[in-house]
């Protein structure tokens, strides 16, 4: 995704709305200077004293101006949708 030249990928949230096992996200989606809607589902687990947060997400790199990397011209190519997962656990307050 040529991170040297474009280091950062923004997602800014507008809506979130809960759900059953977390919260949808709905807002824009920022990669190398392109912007789209995107939606994510973030899920939440309460472990006692701290709750983990995750979430997948799939996105078309084209629709970013990103051309799917390939080998030996063109007979071994990354698919154009990839899938983006994100874990964390966070301690809660005492």
């Amino acid at each position: 995704m040529d991170a040297g030249r474009s280091p950062e990928i923004r997602f800014t949230a507008d809506v979130i709305e809960q759900t059953e096992k977390g919260y949808r996200l709905t807002g824009t989606l920022r990669i190398r200077g392109k912007q789209k809607q995107h939606v994510i589902d973030l899920h939440t687990e309460d472990l006692g004293d701290s709750w983990r947060m995750s979430a997948e997400s799939t996105i078309r790199q084209s629709d970013y101006g990103i051309k799917p990397y390939s080998l030996l011209m063109g007979s071994v190519q990354v698919a154009d949708d990839v899938t983006l997962s994100f874990t964390a656990v966070h301690a809660k307050d005492d």
